[in-house]
């Protein structure tokens, strides 16, 4: 009898947005290399694979607002890491137990706690409560998150939230894996892409919709001294925070002006 099997995503093959960043070319924990894809449909290789009526029993267990993809976030972390919250998208499938997944919203609710799970912001506050080695599951769940409600501070909150999870769009890249996921989401159009200004305007947005003062928002990016020494090394400067606090800022301004904060992807689109 023929089994279909399907690849069991680990934590370690995955990394902020992205669920294609090592593949592995053995069965051992060190046998993972580093993968950047070149295609939609290169796919990463993982060490075990899964049946499928095994992965099929397993997920009926939970609620799924979406079946196109899950949301994790990896498990084993430290406050000392240079990320502490480092969550993905992964293919409707098998996830391993490095994964914590969140099961229960919509494609786009999904999207929208995945931008605030890998921001600066919601990094420092759980890093405040982890003194081990590990996410406790308990622990992720007493963290503040922004609800639909909540995304009025910047406007009206249909057009937040729209705002939002085109930068995540744009995050997510090109696998055809994900290719049902994004069409749930609304925006199929990549648009132009600048990972490291749609990261950097998703952190200011979620300074600004938390409600951190400027003067904390520098605090908060200082307490990532392996982001700022990678910054200095490469840029000269830590460039990350510049960035963030000139499009925190600029949001800061057309809140307080009632002018619409002006993206340069936006600008691009029309």
């Amino acid at each position: 009898m023929m089994h279909r099997m399907l690849p069991l995503y680990e934590g370690k093959m995955g990394h902020q947005f992205n669920h294609r960043t090592g593949t592995f070319t053995g069965v051992g924990d060190t046998d993972l290399v580093s993968f950047e894809a070149d295609s939609p449909d290169d796919t990463v290789l993982p060490r075990y694979w899964v049946r499928d009526e095994v992965v099929k029993e397993r997920l009926a267990r939970r609620t799924w607002g979406t079946e196109h993809a899950l949301l994790g976030f990896r498990r084993v972390a430290r406050n000392t890491d240079e990320r502490t919250v480092i969550a993905s998208f992964l293919p409707f499938g098998a996830a391993s137990y490095g994964w914590i997944l969140s099961a229960g919203p919509d494609a786009r609710g999904l999207a929208l706690l995945c931008a605030q799970y890998n921001s600066f912001v919601f990094d420092y506050v759980l890093r405040q409560f982890l003194s081990q080695p590990s996410i406790p599951q308990g622990t992720f769940e007493q963290l503040p998150v922004l609800t639909r409600e909540g995304l009025d501070r910047l406007g009206d909150r249909s057009d937040v939230e729209t705002w939002i999870i085109a930068r995540v769009r744009m995050l997510l890249g090109d696998s055809a894996e994900l290719a049902e996921f994004v069409r749930e989401l609304g925006i199929t159009a990549r648009g132009p892409v600048d990972a490291e200004r749609a990261r950097a305007e998703l952190d200011a947005a979620m300074f600004v919709l938390f409600g951190i003062e400027r003067d904390d928002v520098d605090y908060i990016m200082e307490t990532f001294p392996i982001v700022k020494r990678k910054d200095v090394a490469a840029h000269g400067e830590y460039r990350t925070k510049r960035l963030i606090l000139e499009i925190y800022d600029a949001m800061a301004e057309a809140e307080a002006t009632g002018v619409p904060y002006a993206s340069p992807f936006d600008e691009a689109s029309r």
